[in-house]
């Protein structure tokens, strides 16, 4: 029987050189046109500039182009994604994609309207481990990317058994979506409730301060002001968003002017945390946000940080079960409260604070308005440290910090006796040990 090479059995179309979209040069000058159309008119709109601007244009539209002309990608023999890009200077670079850690789908508003989308694949490594490819039509773009994502699991399958198994196309096994009514209701609760609030209060104190002046108009405008863009951010962020889970990962898509497309292995969710705001608890609402591995969270194109935006308590046991299953959040804990002394240096979450070092997870309990509760399995902490201020010092307390990679979630538990505290990140010291010796594979 003949021997099936990896690039047989998932197809050889993207195995040649290839370039983007031809319209990618266009797509590119018009996404920093309207920089350089709020500067002339901040200049002043007379000949000079109109020509310094339509210069500037046809200069950069040309640069875009050799730029273009120059980068091409294909995947070759060993299974690495290359490109290859330099006008003056040659650059090859290769991702292993055995080495996969996403490939998602960006589709920035300019490039919606005209039907592209661009590619980010980003492997395990180093800064230099992630490749953006703008622009693709949508029709190619989906097509490498499942190309990829097939590859990736291939590899996996090849490194588990000895035979080679061709697999099938990804379906659906669960999928949710979040009305987007109920998306922008709960939105309009949380940022923009505060800062209306804090408005009005500070508004009205400066009305009766100052009757005849215009400080209390003006800071109401701005407490507005601040209010509807965190709603209007949020809103266009996260909205038509839909999760789900086949044999490729977790698939989450969102947005209303750009649009992403994330697809995350569930090795990769290395800590989650359930947030409530103060407005929420009325409606039994969560919000469940995510720190995940391989992601540059400092980025504008970063990977997926909320895993959620808004679901009902009831639901999160479902929820859990279906996208990640070995996250038993569900389970009744025994909790390790702060000490007593805690209500002297955090007097308004004293009561909520706890940690709950279990088999399985590590857990922490924080929040006074916004109450949190976050975990991360013991295999994916990457360090534990205790600190103590000189306020806690005096009174006998510490914080007890379980490191994870950068993203929104931060795990730790403040106001914990001393002696507590250290006995609970030796307990959580040897979970970890115990955790990584079962760990067999990281495979997608």
């Amino acid at each position: 029987m003949r021997e099936v090479s990896t690039n047989e059995a998932i197809g050889n179309e993207f195995s040649f050189a290839r370039l983007t979209s031809p319209i990618t040069p266009v797509l590119q000058i018009l996404n920093v046109s309207p920089g350089l159309i709020v500067t002339v008119l901040v200049v002043g709109i007379d000949l000079w500039v109109a020509g310094i601007a339509a210069g500037l244009l046809i200069l950069g539209t040309f640069g875009y182009w050799l730029s273009w002309r120059k980068r091409s990608f294909w995947i070759n023999a060993e299974n690495e994604l290359e490109v290859t890009s330099g006008i003056f200077f040659r650059r090859s670079r290769q991702l292993r994609i055995s080495r996969l850690q996403s490939v998602d789908i960006m589709r920035p508003f300019i490039a919606r309207v005209a039907g592209y989308s661009s590619l980010k694949v980003e492997v395990a490594g180093g800064g230099d481990s992630r490749v953006l490819l703008s622009y693709l039509s949508v029709e190619q773009a989906q097509t490498l990317r499942s190309k990829i994502l097939d590859l990736a699991k291939h590899e996996a399958q090849v490194s588990e058994s000895s035979s080679i198994e061709i697999p099938s196309d990804s379906e659906w096994q669960w999928q949710r979506s979040v009305p987007n009514p109920l998306l922008v209701a709960s939105l309009a609760l949380t940022t923009s409730t505060y800062f209306l609030i804090i408005g009005v209060v500070v508004s009205i104190s400066f009305a009766i301060l100052d009757p005849f002046g215009g400080t209390g108009l003006l800071t109401f405008a701005l407490a507005i002001g601040g209010a509807f863009i965190s709603l209007l951010t949020g809103i266009t962020s996260l909205f038509n968003f839909s999760i789900g889970r086949s044999d490729r990962g977790i698939a989450i898509s969102h947005g209303l002017i750009t649009t992403a497309n994330y697809t995350v292995s569930p090795t990769r969710v290395q800590a989650l945390a359930l947030v409530q705001p103060l407005a929420w608890r009325l409606f039994h609402w969560h919000q469940i946000v995510i720190n995940v591995a391989g992601t540059d969270q400092g980025s504008q194109k970063s990977g997926p940080r909320v895993l959620i935006p808004v679901i009902h308590e009831r639901d999160l046991s479902e929820f859990f079960s279906e996208v990640l299953p070995a996250w038993n959040l569900g389970l009744d804990r025994d909790w390790i409260a702060a000490d007593h002394t805690a209500k002297w240096r955090f007097p308004w979450q004293a009561r909520r604070l706890a940690v709950s070092v279990n088999p399985d997870l590590l857990m922490f309990r924080t929040g006074a308005l916004t109450l949190r509760m976050s975990a991360a399995p013991h295999a994916r902490i990457q360090s534990i440290r205790l600190t103590q201020g000189p306020w806690e010092a005096m009174l006998g307390i510490s914080t007890l910090h379980a490191d994870s990679v950068p993203g929104p979630v931060r795990l730790r538990g403040r106001g914990l006796k001393s002696g507590v505290a250290a006995a609970a990140a030796i307990s959580e010291l040897d979970l970890m040990a115990s955790a990584r010796e079962l760990t067999i594979s990281e495979n997608w």
